[in-house]
């Protein structure tokens, strides 16, 4: 059985990753990386610079955070800030800067699902691969089918963020790589929010027995 703070990430459906993934070449391919303990970068393989720099700045100890976003390929040009609030919520917050800025998109919690603009819809999030405190995967479905795939590996060091759509508008493009970012730094708050939990056990059972 997953632990409670698991299931949040596990639909209960098939987990059988869309055949697409591995027959056919994504719209955009970019390549996550940690860098640093609170910095990512996410590239294309081939490009001098990368495509985002993720920097993720912590609230309230573990317990909260926020991820700015920016383009070294842009100059640094501001991007994004992913909010993932301290307070439980229904969803976690996008600030989009760039294109006109101030654009607020909110990503189901609960549901795991996002209105994504232009003529996508509403999304819903899929699990595909799921390892408690390892490797995790997701695919972002509408009616068309796959739009969207993420994945992390086992240390959550490395992972790829995947566009399956052609033609999207730039600023349609952008909002789902920042949807597929955001799903990854979702997990890895929950994961360290899990084992600061059972540190927080482990201490109090280690002082009562003391």
């Amino acid at each position: 059985m997953a632990p409670s703070w698991l299931e949040k990430f596990i639909v209960r459906e098939d987990a059988t990753p869309d055949p697409r993934r591995s027959s056919e070449k994504p719209a955009l391919d970019l390549q996550y990386a940690a860098v640093a303990p609170d910095r990512r970068t996410l590239s294309v393989r081939g490009e001098t610079a990368p495509r985002y720099e993720v920097t993720r700045q912590s609230i309230l100890g573990a317990w909260g955070s926020k991820c700015r976003v920016t383009s070294p390929a842009d100059q640094g040009a501001e991007v994004a800030m992913l909010d993932f609030h301290s307070m439980p919520r229904a969803y976690m917050e996008i600030v989009v800067a760039r294109g006109g800025g101030g654009r607020r998109v909110e990503v189901g919690l609960t549901k795991q699902e996002y209105a994504a603009g232009g003529a996508l819809g509403l999304l819903r999030w899929k699990g595909t691969g799921m390892k408690a405190y390892g490797e995790a995967s997701w695919e972002l479905r509408g009616e068309q089918g796959l739009v969207l795939s993420a994945s992390v590996n086992k240390n959550q060091t490395a992972g790829v963020v995947s566009v399956w759509v052609e033609g999207l508008e730039a600023d349609v493009l952008e909002e789902l790589v920042l949807v597929g970012i955001a799903k990854i730094e979702q997990y890895k708050q929950t994961m360290r929010n899990a084992k600061t939990s059972l540190l927080a056990v482990a201490g109090g059972t280690v002082g009562a027995a003391a």
